[in-house]
């Protein structure tokens, strides 16, 4: 009987054990943590000449630069050059270009707009990375309108393209030679289109938004739904916040569950055949958003902490917020390749 009740125990201790390890896993080391707590950052970029990290804030419409020994500074002060929320950002570092979406929202100190009122401005701001001035920016302000730039990817020739959401779903490009922003794509079908990414053939286009992730070939500007494994769920509460490319695979960053995971595609692009998950619930995930590759490792924005807000909108105190915390994966010879 002992022998018996004792099999039985470790029988439902390895069933229990099975179940926590399928839904936690801890694979990032923090790379660095960013000590004021109420940036409610959204994004990260990366200067590949210069080793300089640059976070965006939702809260104080600012970006900060993390230099190569861990401190940090203002690059950009909080609304400088009207500024609202800064969403995704991307360093062009060969043309020494730091591009900023920015859109109004309730997240940023001081917001006042109504969105069935006034609507809600939004943004792409081009800064010298050296100088922190502007260079240009491009605004849609439509009284009434509700406009949301979301993320960009950079080509190689310098080409931007970027996501838009609410009042319209739409592509839009600044090209490197007119520098005028142009809606390309009103990206019918898809609701509230998210992280965008590039193949490295820049062939096409990866655009996650609720309904999963869609491909756009970008001769044609056709646009699909990428299928998925049986089983897989990347839409609605699992749908995807920051997107990369990485060696014929997606790395994509669900906030709702706090998951990154890898996405494999086929050999044409257009299909997912396998996913696996490389973080799940890491101790330090509090809104998980955006992240960038550099040299085979991922860095991401662990800690958004975009739900610290009272029933009066008001944000959580000091003592209830966390550190920002900038996570690192490696991804070289552990997964797909």
């Amino acid at each position: 009987m002992r022998s018996l009740l004792s099999l039985l125990i470790f029988l439902i201790c390895v069933v229990f054990s099975v179940k926590i390890s399928a839904q936690n896993l801890n694979n990032s080391h923090i790379a660095f943590t960013v000590p004021e707590k109420d940036l409610l950052p959204e994004s990260i970029a990366y200067d590949s000449i210069k080793n300089e990290f640059y976070i965006g804030s939702t809260r104080k419409g600012k970006i900060i630069k993390v230099l190569k020994d861990g401190s940090h500074e203002d690059f950009i002060l909080s609304k400088k050059e009207g500024l609202w929320m800064v969403i995704g950002i991307k360093a062009d570092s060969k043309r020494r270009h730091l591009w900023v979406c920015s859109s109004g929202g309730d997240n940023l100190e001081g917001y006042t707009l109504k969105d069935d009122k006034e609507g809600r401005p939004a943004g792409i701001f081009k800064f010298d990375l050296d100088t922190k001035k502007l260079i240009k920016k491009y605004v849609l302000n439509d009284k009434g309108a509700v406009h949301f730039f979301n993320d960009l990817v950079i080509t190689k020739k310098g080409d931007v393209y970027i996501t838009h959401m609410f009042s319209d779903q739409a592509l839009y490009k600044i090209s490197n030679g007119d520098d005028q922003l142009v809606k390309i794509s009103s990206l019918d079908g898809i609701q509230y289109p998210n992280g965008i990414t590039m193949s490295y053939d820049e062939s096409k286009l990866y655009i996650a938004h609720s309904g999963g992730i869609s491909v756009m070939d970008l001769s044609s500007k056709k646009l699909k739904l990428l299928p998925v494994p049986d089983g897989v769920k990347i839409a609605k509460r699992e749908s995807i916040d920051g997107l990369c490319f990485y060696k014929n695979s997606l790395i994509g960053i669900q906030p709702d569950i706090n998951t990154v995971q890898q996405f494999e595609l086929d050999q044409s692009g257009l299909k997912i055949k396998k996913t696996k998950p490389l973080e799940v619930n890491h101790p330090m995930m509090n809104n998980p958003t955006t992240g960038t590759i550099i040299n085979d490792k991922f860095y991401y924005v662990a800690n958004a902490q975009f739900g610290s807000f009272n029933e009066d909108g008001t944000l959580f105190p000091l003592e209830k917020l966390y550190e920002v915390c900038i996570l690192q994966l490696s991804l070289k010879n552990k997964y797909y390749e």
